[in-house]
């Protein structure tokens, strides 16, 4: 059975269309000098609709296409050609990706048509990706770790505990995180409230987006979550199992938002689908300070994920993944590409 998405549904691009109807809770202006400039990793193919990253401990970073199943590898240079780790046969796309042990990856793949904006419903797998055997051998290894019957999209995931092998799934359609042991495939439903579902301000049944978890020294163990549909950024205590110890806060809203990461000192790095930018959110205050991007141009045209470089020469570098307005946004479309951006001081 096939659902279909609409023209602002299919993938988290569509919300590119909305962004000048949401207005910015900002209590920080950048003027233009501020602003980091762009550069160019890796561009694809015209069509070409990129969504998700993680870098390797060796600095190369692995990407995810949604209009192909396929798995890319790129350096963390400009102008790096990119290297096909693995295609998925049997599946149409790729959405998020994590690591939990030393370049032991994990990806979800499942069935969704940019041709025809439709979706399969329990089409959706997690696969792992070995990648020390890639390294040694030139393929990596590839199994199958679990079949998700009654997912409608599974779209972000993060690590929540490596040691007994956990991470959070997020099915926007649903609206629903689940937590999925990556070494026996059991699978559950852990999260699901009102900040998780698809709702106001817009139609699309796109709701729970990024999920990753974060911790400060001696502080509560959070998990964050943006919300594509309802323009915001939220979190939940949990213990170390992904069990919520209380209530989900709103910590940032106005922002049409994708996939996130976060600095040393707690802030949220946030790619802004909406608006084509990278900001930086205090989780304290709310405050939101633009980093990068503009609604007025195109070089982080419909940003969708991000992460921190993990090289010595890198660690301010935060690299970033463009799906180009590839999937009936409206305004203009690039090709999907991965770029990166020295923050340096910025991130002070």
């Amino acid at each position: 059975m096939h659902a279909s998405f609409g023209l602002i549904a299919l993938l988290s691009s569509a919300a590119g269309a909305l962004c000048a109807t949401v207005p910015y809770n900002r209590s920080l202006t950048l003027n233009a000098a501020t602003l980091v400039t762009p550069e160019v990793v890796h561009t694809f193919p015209n069509g070409t609709n990129m969504e998700n990253l993680a870098v390797r401990a060796s600095g190369q970073i692995l990407c995810t296409i949604i209009t192909g199943p396929d798995l890319f590898q790129v350096d963390p240079i400009v102008d790096s050609p990119a290297t096909l780790i693995h295609s998925f046969t049997g599946y149409e796309t790729l959405f998020g990706i994590a690591e939990v042990q030393p370049d032991q990856f994990y990806v979800l793949a499942g069935n969704a048509s940019a041709a025809t904006l439709t979706s399969v419903p329990g089409s959706w797998s997690a696969f792992h990706v070995d990648m020390t055997s890639f390294d040694s051998e030139g393929t990596a290894t590839i199994d199958k770790v679990a079949d998700f019957p009654d997912a409608l999209l599974l779209n972000g995931m993060g690590l929540l505990n490596q040691a007994e092998g956990l991470v959070y799934v997020a099915d926007p359609f649903a609206g629903a995180i689940s937590i999925l042991n990556v070494n026996t495939g059991d699978h559950y439903v852990a999260i699901n409230n009102s900040l998780t579902v698809p709702a106001a301000p817009f139609t699309t049944p796109l709701g729970v987006n990024g999920v990753h978890v974060f911790q400060q020294p001696d502080g509560p163990l959070y998990v964050y979550f943006s919300n594509t549909a309802q323009s915001l950024l939220a979190r939940m205590p949990i213990n170390a199992t992904g069990v919520p110890t209380g209530d989900a806060e709103v910590v940032a809203s106005g922002i049409i938002a994708d996939d996130f990461t976060f600095d040393s000192a707690g802030n949220v790095l946030q790619a802004v689908i909406g608006s084509d930018e990278i900001v930086k959110i205090n989780p304290a205050t709310g405050t939101i300070t633009v980093l990068a991007g503009s609604p007025n141009n195109t070089e982080l045209r419909s940003v969708s994920a991000a992460q921190f470089g993990r090289l010595s020469n890198d660690s301010t570098t935060l690299f970033v993944t463009l799906n180009g307005g590839n999937l009936g946004a409206g305004g203009p479309v690039v090709p999907g590409a991965v770029k990166m951006l020295e923050l340096g001081t910025t991130l002070a």
